[in-house]
């Protein structure tokens, strides 16, 4: 039985028990959630980029057919050795799947699972946490504390040097969702080749500006309840090239901040994640229209859409359309 806490998450990921072949990575940050179990599959596989090693499955087609999972699970690789199943859970229950798996555990096979945020009464985290070969894992948003460590490497393994203004500013910027963030500190870098200082100002063009700028028109407007006003922004900027899937993370990261301001803190700090350029009227105007549970429900609805977009670039469209319109449905819902 085990419930691994956020402060033994990294060393438990790092060097996980050997008996253990079932875990279960969840909480509201999607991003390290996706980060830590691709790390724990690369501890229990030689080669994660091996398809004989490496699988990855959908939870919704395991609902459908539990014994899918469990055939997988018993496979023997082409040329033997360890393999690793990678589930990222949907809306519909695999409870029943991993009930088998326990019941028989495959050998020399990984299972793991991704969710969102979880109660602690809920079926899969109870079945996983109780089972004496199962680990739960919780992926909570990072802390400031985690952003330091985080800014920190990023700064080694680039060489740079940065300004106490830019370091406030990035901190600010990022945390939303661990892959957001690496992927923020990622252009950064690209930004910074040739120098080696960060100062305040390429903070914001790189990373901060690039949340501002998201919230532009389409955004805004849904997160209103203008429908029809975020409709013909919608047209708009595809029409100009942009990019349906980046809409999706744009109001995701607003949600996001949207939600930290509601259990705490206001407009300001909706503001520090990174949307300096939002009229304070309209911060709280949203504020107002979008109470904690509804935005908590339209982050989790964005991240499935933000999924469902990057794996299958031809529906990204419909998938932005739908997000962006429920959005602009629910800020009327009173």
């Amino acid at each position: 039985m085990t419930a691994v806490k956020k402060g033994d998450a990294e060393g438990f990921v790092e060097a996980p028990p050997a008996p253990v072949f079932l875990f279960l990575l969840h909480g509201a940050d999607a991003g390290l959630a996706r980060e830590r179990a691709l790390r724990l599959v690369s501890r229990r596989v030689d080669d994660r980029h091996d398809p004989f090693q490496f699988v990855e499955m959908s939870g919704d087609a395991i609902a459908a057919d539990p014994l899918a999972l469990v055939d997988e699970a018993n496979t023997v690789g082409l040329f033997g050795g360890r393999r690793a199943l990678l589930v990222e859970t949907g809306a519909k229950s695999v409870a029943p799947a991993i009930e088998m798996l326990l019941a028989a555990p495959p050998k020399d096979c990984s299972v793991i699972l991704t969710a969102g945020a979880l109660r602690k009464d809920a079926p899969l985290r109870k079945l996983v946490e109780g089972a004496k070969l199962g680990a739960a894992i919780e992926c909570s948003q990072d802390s400031d504390a985690d952003l330091n460590t985080l800014i920190d490497g990023f700064l080694a393994a680039e060489r740079l040097a940065i300004s106490n203004e830019a370091r406030a500013l990035l901190q600010a910027a990022l945390g939303e969702d661990r892959l957001m963030s690496r992927a923020e500190l990622q252009k950064l870098a690209l930004y910074m080749r040739g120098r080696e200082r960060v100062e305040a100002e390429d903070v914001t063009e790189i990373v901060a500006h690039a949340a501002v700028v998201a919230t532009d028109g389409v955004v805004l407007d849904a997160f209103a309840g203008r429908m029809r006003a975020a409709g013909a922004d919608f047209d708009d900027a595809l029409a100009r090239g942009g990019d349906p899937t980046m809409l999706i993370v744009n109001a995701l990261r607003y949600a996001m901040a949207l939600h930290r301001g509601r259990v705490g803190g206001g407009a300001m700090t909706v503001k520090r994640a990174g949307f300096f350029g939002v009229p304070d009227a309209a911060i709280e105007t949203h504020l107002k229209l979008w109470p904690p549970a509804r935005l908590a429900a339209t982050i989790e609805r964005l991240r499935e859409a933000q999924t469902r977009a990057r794996a299958h670039a031809d529906v990204a469209r419909l998938e932005a359309a739908r997000a962006l319109m429920h959005i602009a449905s629910a800020a009327g819902a009173g």
